[in-house]
């Protein structure tokens, strides 16, 4: 892959700066306005109020000295300053050499290794045992698949596990309002509606009558003490429960998890936990409850065994961290809604307070609440959205539309699903994943506007194109010459082809999946607004026609990479 970016240009800023006698720490290379370039660098500025000099005498300098190095005169056109800014324009050359990239490289084009192999896990679609997948799920599924594939793709050697929530008071309670309310003949014949029919009956109960809550919690405490029929009760409800997950990996092509290491699976290492904190002097007792106090930290207090002998959930999840650490993880990603910031900040503190990890090596990438025009969800009070209608309806007004653009598609059915799944991913991966969103089913599913549909169509556009062509001729590229020879539409696309990268880059570092959603809304913009001035299958210079299909081919191949980075699969007919 050849090296044309903001990295390289840093390296060439850096020896330049070197050679002057300056020195900056970092350099800052961003992205000005078209009419100044491609690049640009506040370097003189900075240098400039560093060493209480004129920065565009330093801005000078540098580009005297920058124009001096071969390398950068074949890859800039034009180094120019602008008020103290340094701006970088890229040859021709070096755009047509990006192009060539990304035939040679095709489906790795615009990955790296930037992550030097280092082992990492995400967690993420942490759902329920005997409760219904609702849209809540369908965030942390969609954005932690997302950023295992970025993890992947940009070098890093990542892993994933799911955290299945099979433990906890919550369960207790279940298995109280089965006992209590239960027919397995009726249940068995859709098992999780009818469980949480029962969990929400109970939950009502347990707002008016404190001694329900106490009957679950009771049931807890004999399922973790081993009881043979809760035992039996929580597999058969687990087992029940993973049919119903089925929908988030056949459904929306999400990834299964490399493990499955649930709630339960640290039963048995939660003792060892306390151990060390009392050891370490961090536990303490208060009314018949063990907590480590973290008012200190401005985190209040961790409650870890419950006054009823009833373990937590921050006791697990410090169990959890605790062993994947010891598994040779350098880093975990926790994809958790905002809601659980104070709890895994208290996580986070008490592993830090025990010596198992230094701050940073555990993140808590918090995404917003999500909810439907109509409202809020919520699972205890019976208003949840079903994650399998929902998906199921979306697929069916894909259908539709597909039906009524294309009576001819073969494989309707199949590129339906692929319209819909995409259809939802981008919808959620194009917000900002720390914003609260709301879903419109109609517009995620519009061909129209910045939507999955669009971004597939457009892919699907191009393959249309090649077909008429008879496809593109294959490399070697036909390259047009220099300065000058390319119009600006051909430019433009070569342009943001080049930044594909860089994008890649930016959205695995911010932890933003909507960095490459917007860059390929922005491509498939360009390319239409070239397709639209610009004749590709009518032009009659045949040198010109194999470049523009050439062109179109890498710009067809850099959406497909990029829907793919975002779980999204990328037709080549709809």
């Amino acid at each position: 892959m050849s090296e044309t970016g903001k990295n390289y240009l840093k390296k060439l800023l850096g020896q330049a700066l070197k050679e002057l006698g300056f020195s900056l720490a970092e350099i800052q290379i961003s992205q000005p306005e078209a009419k100044f370039g491609d690049y640009s660098t506040n370097a003189a500025l900075i240098i400039g109020k560093k060493e209480k000099k004129n920065p565009k005498e330093v801005a000078a300098s540098v580009i005297d000295k920058l124009k001096s190095d071969a390398s950068a005169g074949g890859i800039f056109s034009e180094i120019s300053e602008a008020g103290g800014f340094i701006n970088f324009k890229l040859s021709n050359q070096a755009l047509l050499n990006g192009l060539r990239d990304i035939h040679q490289e095709k489906e790795n084009y615009g990955s790296s290794k930037t992550g030097n192999n280092k082992k990492i896990l995400v967690e993420y679609f942490q759902p329920n045992i005997a409760k219904p997948l609702h849209l809540g799920h369908l965030r942390t599924a969609i954005i932690g698949d997302c950023l295992f594939r970025l993890f992947k793709f940009t070098g890093f050697n990542p892993e994933s596990d799911t955290h299945l929530g099979d433990w906890g008071t919550q369960f207790g309670l279940l298995l109280h309002a089965y006992k209590k309310y239960g027919d397995l003949s009726v249940i068995e014949k859709n098992p999780i509606d009818e469980l949480n029919k029962l969990y929400v009956k109970i939950n009502a109960e347990a707002e008016n009558d404190e001694s329900v809550r106490e009957a679950g919690k009771a049931e807890f405490v004999k399922l973790e003490q081993g009881d043979k029929e809760n035992r039996e009760l929580w597999k058969k409800f687990k087992d029940w429960s993973w049919q119903e997950f089925a929908i988030i990996y056949d459904g929306l092509g999400v990834r299964k998890a490399d493990h499955d290491w649930p709630e339960s699976f640290f039963e048995d290492k939660m003792p060892a936990i306390l151990s060390e904190l009392k050891n370490k002097g961090l536990l303490k007792e208060s009314d018949g409850a063990q907590i480590v106090d973290l008012e200190t930290h401005k985190l209040g207090i961790a409650l870890l065994v419950k006054s009823d002998g009833g373990t937590t959930y921050l006791l697990r999840d410090l169990a959890t961290l605790i062993y994947r650490k010891q598994q040779g993880f350098e880093k975990q990603y926790y994809v958790v809604d905002v809601r659980q910031s104070h709890t895994l900040k208290q996580t986070f503190k008490v592993v830090e307070l025990m010596g198992h990890i230094v701050p940073g090596e555990a993140v808590h990438v918090a995404y917003g609440f999500l909810t439907l025009p109509e409202g809020a969800m919520s699972t205890r009070k019976g208003t949840t959205v079903g994650a399998k209608e929902f998906i199921e309806d979306v697929q069916t007004r894909a259908l539709e539309i597909i039906k009524e653009k294309n009576p001819d598609l073969k494989n309707k059915e199949a590129v339906a699903k692929m319209v819909a799944s995409g259809a939802i991913k981008y919808f959620d991966l194009s917000h900002n994943i720390k914003s609260d969103i709301i879903f419109d089913p109609k517009k995620a599913i519009s061909f129209e506007g910045n939507t999955g549909p669009y971004l597939q169509y457009t892919h699907a556009r191009i393959f249309g194109i090649l077909r008429k062509a008879n496809n593109a001729p294959q490399p070697p590229l036909i390259i047009r010459g220099g300065e000058g020879e390319l119009n600006p539409h051909e430019l433009s696309v070569l342009r943001k082809l080049h930044q594909f990268p860089e994008i890649v880059e930016a959205a695995a570092e911010d932890l933003q999946p909507n960095t490459i959603a917007n860059y390929l809304f922005e491509l498939s913009q360009t390319f239409n607004t070239f397709y639209h001035e610009v004749p590709v299958i009518q032009e009659e210079d045949e040198k010109i026609k194999d470049f523009r299909l050439q062109l179109i081919t890498a710009t067809a191949q850099v959406i497909k990479n990029g829907l793919s980075l975002l779980g999204i699969e990328a037709p080549e007919e709809m």
